[in-house]
């Protein structure tokens, strides 16, 4: 992520039209890392250079920049959830990181959400513990059932209560929110209902 910000920033420059190559712009800092001019006083090149992790450096982060010039590819267009750029293992572990203090607000939802189930998901995994077609589950007749799958999906999916309004075929968030406050209500006292929510997040999981 560290080298794909580095030269995404120095091509800014390329990109935009202003230059045809990242030396030609003054106020970059391209030149110095790259070796092609002396680094002012207040200018820490080490560490862009430590990262490549090779002998020759400044000639390989040369190599980094122009390899990008003219690809058609943006950077931010890689990003999973506005925040990570990796693959999908890291991606994973990285979210866990994230999910160390419950519900923080120190990240956006988008952010928190990565991995997590979608309602398409929860919905299947929930029937198929309770033994009933997706259609029925979601419907009023699910009952108890209709509700595990509004509760997982505000609590284990990070589901809008508009998305899950609109999933479940409700016209009112409010109600979604009802729906969601009965489940846990109903965890206290229906062993059954607790088994199909281990079961589901199993499945899920």
């Amino acid at each position: 992520y560290f080298l794909e910000v580095l030269r995404y920033v120095v091509l800014n420059p390329v990109r935009a039209g202003m230059v045809a190559r990242p030396e030609d712009y003054r106020w970059s800092s391209y030149r110095a890392t790259a070796g092609l001019a002396v680094p002012p006083i207040w200018l820490d090149v080490t560490s862009a250079l430590a990262a490549l992790a090779l002998p020759a450096a400044e000639a390989e982060y040369q190599r980094f920049v122009e390899a990008a010039i003219g690809c058609e590819t943006r950077l931010w267009d890689e990003v999973t959830n506005a925040i990570y750029l990796g693959t999908e293992q890291w991606t994973r572990e990285m979210r866990t990181i994230v999910e160390s203090k419950p519900r923080s607000t120190d990240h956006p939802l988008t952010q928190r959400a990565v991995g997590r189930p979608k309602m398409q998901a929860i919905i299947a995994a929930v029937a198929a513990v309770a033994k009933l077609p997706s259609e029925l589950a979601k419907s009023a007749r699910g009952g108890p059932v209709r509700r595990l799958i509004a509760w997982l999906g505000w609590n284990e999916g990070l589901v809008t209560l508009r998305s899950i309004a609109a999933s479940l075929r409700l016209r009112s968030e409010g109600h979604v929110s009802n729906l969601i406050r009965r489940c846990e209500r109903e965890f206290s006292r229906d062993a059954a209902l607790l088994q199909q929510l281990d079961a589901a997040l199993l499945s899920l999981r």
